[in-house]
């Protein structure tokens, strides 16, 4: 694992003494051959050697110490960038930051400082070498300080020769420098790193050593916030989860004390209308509806149970082969009420029992009612819906079209979505528990503009073939 604190360079440092060796091994290895072909004195032999050496010498200097600032500026910020990568915290990655870029750039101090949401001032984050309790009275910067707005704005180092003018390093030595690093990241300043220290280190007078440093710093920090603001925002869809799982719990507690009364009062008149002599009677179809509904609840209230235990709403589907016709039938008595209340006509184009398909009675049965309830709404008074069921290729596809508005190219993409309300109306989830209902079963559901006026809702899904008639059928034929 990398050391942070150990030496970028020292490969190089080793490098140089190694040449340097085995250059003076050689300029003692050669003056004697060179002293004998030019027939030199001693003393001409040594002045020679003095003087290569010397060139030698300062050549080599010249270039290792240019090799030495070619890798700080790839060692630092690349370290940099190693040792913040596994720093999550914040204030931690902005404090290891500041040690780390006043170290390396031998400062005898620095801030770093953090742009506030307004822009107009930078708040103080964290100190290298600053009194331990600076940071807790330390001044918020304005953007309007020349030298910090320079290097905000423009995003370049900006290096100011006093310390006299400055609020933060006012109390350094007036020979001292401060520069201002700026963090950029996505084309903006986030923030900034200012520095107080000796002109004569070059570390201080390096911009692009700087800049490399301020780039990586900026990337990760802000890193940093946005893992900091994804786990705050987990931990808030945890707890409204948990919210949502109380509440379901309690509403599903409170539905089910009056849920039980009311069917049990609508079974025991029925059960008492059926008796009489007009057993077929609108009352008698009216309470059965109540019954049919009352049922339907206790089921949904069950589910919201389960899905406040579980997290989710995954129904239990309990299959069983069943006329397509006899469903349809069953979903308009439950919506039909509501038709007459509005005045309009419900046409049924199905044949008894219809098409057979496999399917949860009551689930499927909410996929119609949900449709129909949702033609209900959109058709006007006096208008006409109608029901239609053909099979279809291997599918029994079920269509309710309505003499409505329509839905436009535009909503028919977004209409089977959670919450999605064409009208600003309801709250936009019955489609989207149909269109649920009918994946689960094997099936899918869409919507089409009809060809006159309105639209059409179709569900299709798997047809049925019982394996036996099946194989009876086909030995037949054969």
């Amino acid at each position: 694992m990398l050391d942070p604190h150990a030496d970028p360079i020292q490969e190089v440092r080793a490098f140089k003494g190694r040449v340097s060796l085995l250059l003076l091994i050689a300029l003692l290895a050669m003056m004697p051959i060179y002293a004998l072909l030019l027939d030199l004195a001693v003393a001409g032999a040594y002045m020679i050697f003095a003087m290569t050496l010397m060139v030698a010498t300062v050549t080599a200097e010249t270039v290792f110490r240019y090799s030495y600032r070619m890798r700080k500026r790839i060692a630092y910020p690349n370290l940099l960038g190693f040792v913040l990568a596994s720093t999550h915290d914040f204030e931690e990655a902005c404090q290891r930051s500041a040690d780390l870029a006043g170290g390396w750039l031998r400062a005898r101090a620095a801030v770093l400082g953090w742009l506030g949401d307004d822009g107009q001032e930078v708040l103080p984050v964290a100190t290298y070498n600053m009194p331990p309790t600076w940071l807790v009275h330390a001044p918020r910067m304005s953007i309007g300080f020349r030298s910090l707005r320079d290097a905000v704005h423009r995003g370049e180092v900006i290096t100011k020769s006093s310390t006299t003018a400055d609020p933060w390093f006012g109390g350094f030595g007036k020979s001292d420098h401060v520069v201002y690093v700026p963090l950029v990241n996505r084309e903006r300043a986030i923030g900034v790193l200012a520095l107080v220290g000796s002109p004569r280190h070059w570390e201080m007078r390096d911009r692009r050593l700087l800049s490399g440093l301020g780039m990586v710093m900026a990337i990760s920090l802000d890193n940093c916030r946005l893992y900091e603001a994804e786990r705050e925002r987990a931990e808030h869809m945890q707890q409204l989860a948990r919210m949502k799982s109380h509440f379901l719990m309690t509403v599903s507690h409170e539905l089910r004390t009056p849920l039980t009364s009311i069917k049990t009062a609508a079974e025991m008149l029925l059960e008492e209308e059926e008796e009489g002599e007009k057993a077929d009677s609108v009352k008698v179809q009216l309470i059965r509806n109540i019954v049919k509904g009352a049922g339907r609840l206790a089921n949904l209230v069950a589910d919201l149970m389960d899905a406040s235990k579980k997290d989710e709403l995954a129904p239990r589907l309990e299959m069983e082969p069943m006329g397509a016709g006899e469903v349809v039938a069953n979903a308009m008595a439950v919506v039909y009420p509501l038709m007459v209340s509005k005045q309009q006509k419900l046409e049924a184009h199905v044949t008894s029992p219809g098409p057979t398909i496999l399917v949860d009675r009551d689930r499927f049965e909410q996929v119609l009612v949900n449709l129909l309830s949702n033609a209900n709404r959109f058709t006007p008074v006096g208008g006409s819906i109608a029901i239609e069921v053909r099979d279809d290729d291997g599918e029994v596809v079920i269509s309710v079209t309505d003499s409505g508005p329509g839905v436009s190219a535009d909503e028919q993409a977004h209409i089977f979505e959670p919450f999605y309300r064409g009208d600003r109306s309801g709250m936009g989830l019955g489609l989207a528990i149909a269109k649920s209902l009918a994946e689960l079963h094997g099936g899918r559901i869409w919507v089409e503009r009809a060809p006159e006026q309105g639209s059409v809702f179709c569900v299709a899904v798997p047809a049925h073939r019982d394996p036996v008639l099946v194989s009876s059928r086909e030995a037949v034929e054969a």
